[in-house]
């Protein structure tokens, strides 16, 4: 998946859209392995890195909706400017 970076990131931030793939692939990857996975030491950390991506996850969602809300509030200020 290779976008480039257009470096006007009003609503079309490429890097966060490309690193919320990646994190979600690599959870739905190490969850594949974890299920057939039958030593528990390596289910473990599986389970620790499943966790881990799910976390980065969260807090990419939450930028990138932050992010949003940032760039509506900027379009409102130019809209009644204008």
């Amino acid at each position: 998946m290779e976008r480039t970076c257009v470096h006007s990131c009003k609503g079309l931030c490429n890097a966060l859209h490309v690193a919320e793939h990646r994190e979600q692939e690599a959870v739905n990857e190490y969850r594949a392995y974890a299920t057939l996975c039958d030593y528990p030491d390596v289910k473990q950390l599986l389970d620790e890195l499943i966790s881990d991506r799910e976390k980065a996850l969260r807090l990419l969602r939450e930028k990138r909706e932050i992010l949003a809300v940032k760039f509506a509030m900027i379009d409102k200020i130019n809209e009644s400017l204008a």
